[in-house]
Order: C-alpha cells, then sequence, then structure tokens
C-alpha cells in the first residue's frame, strides 16, 4: 500500500487529491493538513510516507521552505500549485513531480504510474467480503466482488443487488466506499447508486439500466465524472461519413 500525505491550506483541493488517491489502486490516504506548521511538528515524528503532495503557496511557511524539513519523510515529493513559476524552485527542493492546478486525474495517474510503477497493482486484491444479510435473520453471507450488480441506498439500509439475490443490509453507501473494494470496476453517478460497470446493460443519454433492469438518470452533480467515464470507454468510428 502506497502511503499518502497531502499538505495544502485549500481543503477542496485536499478533498479533490483524496477522491483522486480513493480511486487509484494501492494508494491510501493517511493524514492530510490544511496548517503547514501542523504538518511540520507532527511529520517530524513519523517514519517515512511514500509520498507527500504538498502546496507550494500557504501561509506562515512556504511549501518550498517546508519541503526542506519533511524531505527525510517520504520517498517521493509531489508539489501541487497553481504557479507554473515555482517550477525551477520546486526542482531545487529534490521534487519528483510538480502538479500544475488545475489537473485533471489522467495527469494524476500518469504521474504517479511513472514514480511508482507496478508497486500501485502489486496490492493484494480482495474478491468477497462478509455482511449481515437482514432478510436472513442477520445471518452473515458471503458475498464476492464479481456477482455485484449494484449497491443501492434503502432508507438506513442499503439492497446489495447480486446476479442470484439482493441483500439487505444495515451500511450506508459511504460504508461502502470507505469499508470496501470497489475503487476498480466501480463507479457511483447517482446518490443512491454505486454500480458494477460491467453489469451496464446500455446508456441512453443519461439513463443508465444495468443487467438486472435497474435503471436511474445520472445525477448532476455526478455529470463530470458520467461524461468522462462515457468518453473514455465510447468508441468511434475513424471512417469519415
Amino acid at each position: 500500500m502506497i502511503k499518502c500525505i497531502a499538505i495544502d491550506d485549500q481543503q477542496s483541493s485536499i478533498a479533490g487529491l483524496q477522491k483522486y488517491i480513493e480511486d487509484t489502486p494501492n494508494m491510501r490516504l493517511i493524514r492530510s493538513y490544511t496548517d503547514p506548521l501542523t504538518a511540520l511538528r507532527e511529520l517530524k515524528k513519523i517514519d517515512e510516507v511514500d509520498v507527500i503532495f504538498m502546496d507550494i503557496q500557504m501561509p506562515q511557511i512556504s511549501g518550498l521552505e517546508l519541503s526542506k524539513a519533511v524531505r527525510s519523510k517520504t520517498r517521493k515529493l509531489i508539489f501541487t500549485t497553481s504557479h507554473q513559476e515555482y517550477a525551477f524552485e520546486a526542482f531545487e527542493a529534490e521534487a519528483d513531480a510538480y502538479l500544475l492546478k488545475p489537473y485533471g486525474y489522467a495527469k494524476f495517474a500518469l504521474t504517479l504510474a511513472r514514480l511508482f510503477g507496478e508497486e500501485l497493482e502489486n496490492g493484494e486484491e480482495e474478491t468477497y467480503f462478509l455482511v449481515k444479510n437482514k432478510s436472513e435473520d442477520h445471518k452473515a453471507v458471503m458475498v464476492r466482488y464479481t456477482d455485484i450488480i449494484c449497491f443501492e441506498s434503502f432508507h438506513n439500509y442499503i439492497k446489495i443487488h447480486t446476479t442470484e439475490k439482493i441483500i439487505i443490509a444495515y451500511l450506508s453507501l459511504k460504508d461502502v466506499k470507505e469499508q470496501l473494494s470497489i475503487k476498480k470496476g466501480f463507479i457511483q453517478l447517482h446518490r443512491g447508486y454505486i454500480i458494477a460497470i460491467s453489469h451496464i446493460l446500455h446508456i441512453d443519454g443519461t439513463r443508465i439500466t444495468l443487467s438486472n433492469h435497474t435503471n436511474f438518470t445520472v445525477g448532476d452533480i455526478y455529470y463530470n465524472d458520467f461524461k468522462d467515464f462515457f468518453a473514455d470507454k465510447l468508441i468511434i468510428s475513424s471512417r469519415k461519413k
């Protein structure tokens, strides 16, 4: 597992970075800081991590100054900034990469692949989990990821639609995202569903139908994720009409 730390005085930047890390196999954000002085104090006490993502322009102490104090605490140092003019200073600070804001997931993933290569894919992938099924007197049942069609929000529970049955568990979709291995092969495009990409039957506009004929319209806040997913997967003929 590649352990990451993020230091940025903008919480929105940390939130975006956290999502990218969550979407990348074998990576985990273990700590984040919006106060660089707090980061300086705490990083002195920890063991080495794999990568620190650090903003440059921060109050009280800049990322360039902070990096000199914590560079020995990380294998890789990546500066994240909206100011291109700091590229040379970042090189002098022994940074391994420089992400210019706003950067997309593709740029993030390419940078991490260059720095860590096969380490991103070498994590042991879980194939199943156990969950108590409300409709079976709360007996713990085994659920294989390959059998899941979707997770559906259902009052204070979730419905886990599988190829064989529906399991009702006292969980939330947030629990699913935080506790289960759904980074690869699953996507959330509606506040009430996390779906298995392999079980998409067809897409009509923004209407998605799954293999069990569950269907929904992509939620507004997920539209950009849907657009990126659709553009990445849709095959278009190169022949001119």
